[in-house]
């Protein structure tokens, strides 16, 4: 089994779901977590999950709505658990509409949300892995990525450049063999 004692991991959207379950895993294997999530609240209530495991544990509200945010973010997890080698970006949301009818904004906040904040977080921590010469990045694309759904142009096209993203990311820095 996996074990990571000592290693901090970033999760964002970890305040429920997917994200909720990922930290709570990363925590149960030794990883310290800092979850990233719009609401102040189910973030303490993870965090106190996590800390019931016996690990340090970070609650940051962030909506990943700009890179200043983000970079707080990954700066204040930095201070208060250490370099990330973990990132788990899991965060999205969706703002489902057939594509006649999608408001401008709906496809920008899905974006912003499902592909650009991912660019952006990873940017931010991949010097420190790079540094650490260790990192792990698990992204969660989606099913419908592949398949398409009706009413999810913007979902679907966040989730699949989602993909692209992680195959260009995985070939520039596997390259630089870290592990």
């Amino acid at each position: 089994m996996l074990d990571l004692p000592g290693q901090v991991a970033l999760v964002t959207g970890g305040s429920q779901g997917i994200g909720r379950a990922t930290a709570l895993l990363l925590a149960q294997l030794g990883a310290d977590v800092a979850i990233a999530a719009r609401t102040a609240e189910k973030c303490q209530a993870v965090a106190g999950e996590l800390q019931a495991l016996g690990r340090r544990a970070l609650p940051v509200q962030d909506d990943l709505a700009a890179a200043d945010q983000i970079r707080a973010t990954v700066e204040q997890g930095t201070a208060e658990l250490g370099t990330s080698s973990i990132l788990g970006n899991n965060a999205a949301v969706t703002r489902d509409g057939l594509l006649l009818r999608m408001k401008q904004e709906e496809w920008e906040t899905v974006l912003q949300t499902n592909l650009t904040s991912v660019f952006l977080m990873t940017q931010q921590v991949l010097p420190g892995m790079m540094k650490a010469r260790r990192g792990r990045i698990i992204n969660l694309p989606s099913d419908v990525a592949q398949s398409g759904n009706i009413g999810q142009a913007n979902y679907i096209a966040a989730k699949a450049g989602l993909i692209g993203l992680h195959k260009a990311v995985s070939r520039e820095y596997a390259s630089r063999q870290i592990p």
